[in-house]
């Protein structure tokens, strides 16, 4: 038991450390580039690891793993972090999509970090609209001692505070301590922490809820 135990946790630090030492050490602003910069930050990590001739125990943590990666919030909560950082220094520019223009709004860039999140993999990302209020409509309502990577942060505005204005991508959790990533309109693409001084006087503020996508989001691929 002990054996098989040290084999889980070998294999998933060197799952970790394949995924974030890829791709990241430089980042082009080019279009085409931000593209290839995705695919090359997921496709090792989506590789089996283990093959050959494996111990009972090495397969066993093999499809351990296999079965994990097989739900699309798995993924989600495996890729986010890693790619959001692809995005992180672009400009803002209202209704544009990061991957063609090298600059994005808030909106885009959620849909841009999820959708390339899930390259090779077996699901598609299909939302229902584009805007701020849309992706909160495309949401499940979620705590935050519920949140996890892949999640989304709401802001609102108004007398009532119930106008949706901006969204950002959750990247990390730690006891309470939120990190996400959005589309500045001052700032461009930048990661923000809750408890920093810009969340103290602004964001802070303006948070208005969590949400994690609503299943029918993602469309499952059909076998070839």
């Amino acid at each position: 038991m002990r054996e098989k135990l040290f084999i889980l946790i070998a294999f998933v630090l060197v799952c970790c450390g394949i995924v974030s030492g890829q791709a990241f050490a430089s980042r082009n602003s080019s279009t085409a580039t931000v593209g290839q910069t995705c695919q090359t930050c997921l496709q090792d990590g989506q590789t089996d690891q283990l093959t050959g001739d494996d111990s009972p125990g090495e397969q066993q943590a093999t499809g351990f793993f296999k079965k994990m990666r097989n739900n699309v919030f798995s993924y989600l909560q495996q890729n986010v972090p890693f790619i959001s950082r692809v995005y992180i220094g672009m400009g803002y520019r209202s209704a544009s999509n990061p991957d063609t223009t090298g600059e994005s709004d808030c909106s885009n860039l959620v849909n841009a970090i999820t959708r390339n999140s899930l390259i090779g993999t077996d699901y598609d990302f299909a939302p229902n609209g584009i805007s701020s209020q849309d992706l909160r409509e495309n949401c499940q309502y979620v705590s935050l001692w519920d949140l996890k990577p892949g999640d989304l942060i709401f802001f609102s505005k108004g007398r009532r505070h119930n106008i949706i204005y901006h969204v950002g991508v959750i990247t990390k959790v730690l006891f309470g301590t939120v990190h996400f990533v959005h589309a500045s309109s001052n700032y461009g693409v930048v990661e923000t922490v809750s408890g920093s001084e810009t969340w103290r006087h602004y964001w802070g503020k303006k948070l208005h809820s969590f949400g994690r996508w609503k299943p029918d989001v993602f469309i499952k691929k059909s076998a070839a």
